[in-house]
């Protein structure tokens, strides 16, 4: 029994109708007409029509629940015009105006409802004037179609809202996601790419002095070994965000790999305050500087230079390598993800990154002290 009624219920609403229930509750009001019916008819054949009348709504009505914004019109009218032909006979049909009411939310627009249910109150007021209909019939017609109508549109737009805002909410929590998926990306490669290029060169070091130097072999090795503990740790603070690498550290950090690596690195840092997401956002450009020059330059010599201008920070990476063979055109990313990546963060800061090559390469990027916290 209880799947007979699944499957009744099925073939009747659609599997997303809310309230599915309260569409059955709604067809109580079914007793008004057949009560007037009993107490009052004006035609001889009042039974008939009424019972040939209610199965054509019971049709309409349920179909105006599958029907979408632009046929659910159709059912409007069919109602509309079954309460009209009833309505001569007994004055309880009003009530199935008020059920036409109720579905002008569905078309789909709020002015629309509410034409729909002006057009339907006139046409009440004429059927009234036309067939000389009492006052049991077009005041409970109009007054409750407009009342049950007008909830109905409210309702109906208070849901649509919540609908939207929880599709924009859904499309924010997805947009977070991607982002932080881009972070993650960006972070690891700036991370990664940097420590396999030391280890690359430490490795290949090690390698050429095993047979001419034993322990600074294994010097190069255990070097190796606290380098790949470091990345270790710092992958597993980009993947949870809580990485804290600084301009200081960074810069520390930096001498030490270049001048492991040959490389005689100055830098200079001006005193200035930073936001803490600014100043590890600004460690991680210079990270990915560092790798770069390492990766591509050949140079001997690099410095870095930051300090304050004019309201802004400056950041300089100059070296003596081969240089680059084009402008960065941020626009085409002709450089690849590292540079790329480098001119995303800096613009996120609402700065400028720029390279030029004259004996070597030099690297520029200004960002708004004011944006970055001061």
């Amino acid at each position: 029994m209880v799947n007979l009624l699944k499957k009744i219920d099925a073939f009747l609403l659609p599997p997303q109708e809310e309230m599915r229930y309260a569409a059955y509750v709604w067809l109580v009001y079914l007793a008004i007409f057949f009560v007037s019916l009993y107490n009052f008819q004006r035609s001889n054949y009042g039974t008939e029509l009424a019972i040939v009348g209610t199965l054509a709504f019971l049709y309409f009505y349920f179909h105006a629940y599958w029907a979408n914004s632009q046929t659910v019109a159709w059912d409007i009218l069919a109602i509309a015009a079954i309460g009209s032909v009833l309505g001569y006979i007994t004055p309880g049909a009003s009530v199935f105006f008020v059920f036409a009411g109720a579905f002008c939310c569905r078309l789909g627009k709020a002015k629309k409802a509410v034409f729909a249910l002006a057009i339907m109150a006139v046409w009440v007021v004429f059927l009234s004037w036309l067939f000389d209909l009492s006052a049991f019939f077009y005041i409970p017609a109009i007054g409750f179609m407009w009342m049950i109508g007008g909830i109905n549109i409210y309702q109906f737009e208070m849901d649509k809202k919540k609908k939207e805002l929880k599709l924009s909410r859904e499309e924010i929590r997805t947009l977070a996601k991607t982002a932080e998926r881009e972070r993650i990306a960006r972070d690891l490669h700036d991370l990664i790419g940097h420590t396999f290029s030391v280890i690359t060169l430490k490795a290949e070091l090690a390698g050429k002095l095993i047979n001419k130097d034993n322990q600074k072999a294994k010097d190069e090795i255990k070097e190796l070994e606290n380098i790949s503990r470091d990345a270790l740790k710092q992958v597993r603070e980009v993947v949870t965000g809580y990485r804290t690498s600084d301009l200081n550290t960074e810069l520390a950090h930096a001498k030490y790999v270049l001048e492991s690596n040959d490389i005689q690195f100055q830098y200079s840092l001006d005193e200035f305050e930073l936001d803490d997401a600014t100043n590890k956002e600004l460690a991680i450009v210079l990270k990915e500087l560092v790798t770069n020059v390492l990766k591509h330059s050949g140079a001997d010599k690099v410095s870095a230079e930051i300090y304050q201008q004019s309201g802004d920070l400056v950041m300089i990476v100059r070296d003596n390598g081969k240089g680059l063979h084009q402008e960065f055109d941020s626009k085409h990313a002709t450089k690849g993800f590292g540079l790329t990546g480098i001119q995303e963060r800096v613009a996120k800061l609402s700065g400028v990154f720029s390279v030029s090559s004259d004996s070597g390469a030099c690297f520029q990027l200004k960002v708004p002290l004011e944006v970055s916290g001061k």
